[in-house]
């Protein structure tokens, strides 16, 4: 905030509560709009009624509270902040499945209640294959840690060329399908889209092994909730960390929440202070420097607008 205040040419106007009316009425003033959370969103309506609009932040990784085509549309570029929080969320996806493969939170949870069962269960990572879904920033520092733990990496990614090997050794294969079934974890790192929306379906679900682990520090609906509760609940699928859910914070009667073998964190991969304040920072430069047309591409979702 301090660097945006510095700039006596930039009028600031704060949404204390960012609701899509309040949104939608700050919209057709403003040259520049950022977003912090994942609501509201800001659609193509809001977005046609926003003539002098330049330039659409993100303070994160996901844009999938952008209307991205409608944007493109106008020739608008939407910025996130890089790398700003890739270790910190391959950081949590790598506390979630230790947490999973060593069954913590349950054995943690036994000794306070006085139960102190030294049983079989656990697994070792060393040796086994892991699958990253999404090889940007983020599923690029996923794989850095885990190949420090002495697994195998492989990723998917249709943005890469299929066939290579990556940067950390990853090999990329064809797609999904064909990965799932060589894979003992999957990760998922991918941004949520059309594509990508309810990817790890009851048919992907099948094509993994009954001892895999599935990981999710991208988006909730990825997933389709009700396929992976099934699968954990017949031994179908070992175990699940997840960070993130279709609805937020879940009902009741979620049947994942019914599980031991889940691990949920509250959508908590980078709410670490030091990387929200290197998140805002990384953001208010960017933003800055769009609007002075020196815009960094390699900060830009859709890149195409810049020609």
């Amino acid at each position: 905030m301090l660097l945006l205040r510095s700039r006596t040419d930039v009028c600031v106007e704060i949404l204390e509560r960012p609701t899509v009316e309040a949104l939608a009425s700050a919209l057709p003033l403003a040259h520049a709009v950022v977003l912090v959370g994942e609501q509201p969103v800001l659609t193509r309506e809001m977005i046609e009624r926003a003539p002098r609009l330049l330039v659409a932040a993100r303070m994160g990784a996901g844009f999938d509270n952008f209307d991205i085509a409608a944007l493109t549309a106008r020739g608008i570029p939407l910025i996130t902040t890089g790398s700003a929080n890739a270790g910190a969320v391959a950081e949590h996806a790598l506390y979630l499945l230790l947490a999973v493969a060593r069954q913590g939170p349950t054995r943690h949870q036994a000794v306070k209640a006085g139960r102190w069962q030294r049983t079989f269960g656990a697994i070792e990572l060393a040796g086994k294959t892991c699958l990253v879904v999404g090889m940007g920033r983020i599923g690029h520092e996923i794989a850095r840690r885990a190949t420090a733990l002495d697994m195998r990496v492989i990723g998917v990614d249709p943005r890469l060329k299929v066939g290579s090997t990556g940067a950390r050794g990853v090999e990329l294969r064809a797609s999904l399908e064909v990965a799932l079934p060589e894979a003992d974890v999957v990760v998922l790192a991918c941004a949520l889209t059309a594509e990508t929306r309810g990817m790890i379906s009851e048919a992907a679900l099948a094509r993994m092994k009954p001892t895999a682990f599935l990981i999710n520090v991208a988006r909730g609906p990825i997933v389709d909730e009700s396929a992976l509760a099934l699968a954990l609940a017949q031994g179908r699928l070992a175990g699940a960390g997840l960070d993130v859910l279709t609805v937020e914070p879940p009902s009741f009667d979620n049947p994942l929440l019914s599980l031991d073998n889940v691990v949920f964190t509250p959508h908590v991969a980078s709410h670490v202070a030091t990387v929200y304040e290197r998140m805002s920072a990384t953001c208010v430069r960017s933003l800055l420097a769009a609007l002075d047309g020196k815009i960094d591409r390699g900060m830009v979702v859709n890149g195409e607008v810049l020609g």
